[in-house]
């Protein structure tokens, strides 16, 4: 699986690694288990690097993902996401995320990860 995750207790955060090509499919497997986990919800604030990934599914398919997988499973729940980008590509996809998911997520974008947790975890 090119998306992974952990959680780190003492910070009260999920940190995400994407390493790899990273399709629709497998976003959509990762994102069934990832919601599936009780302490993910509970916590449901994540620091996201994309640094290692090739993104390879498109707009449509990520609102589509965010529409049938996420939104029901959220059910209303807000979200804080700080997401580590390093080209351009992975930039643009995760300002889409933003923009499709924002009726539910407050995110910010960063190319230096300290600065992405620094934001993420200030109360």
């Amino acid at each position: 699986m090119p998306i992974s995750y952990s959680i780190d207790t003492q910070l009260g955060i999920i940190l995400e690694t994407w390493v790899g090509n990273v399709s629709a499919s497998d976003l959509t497997e990762y994102w069934r288990n990832y919601l599936a986990d009780p302490k993910v919800l509970s916590l449901r604030r994540t620091l996201v690097d994309l640094r290692q990934a090739n993104l390879t599914f498109t707009g449509r398919e990520l609102s589509d993902l965010i529409s049938h997988i996420v939104d029901p499973i959220l059910q209303g729940r807000d979200w804080k996401t700080a997401i580590v980008v390093d080209s351009p590509v992975q930039f643009g996809v995760s300002r889409q995320y933003h923009i499709f998911a924002e009726h539910y997520s407050r995110d910010e974008i960063f190319s230096d990860p300290a600065l992405a947790l620094q934001w993420l975890t200030r109360q």
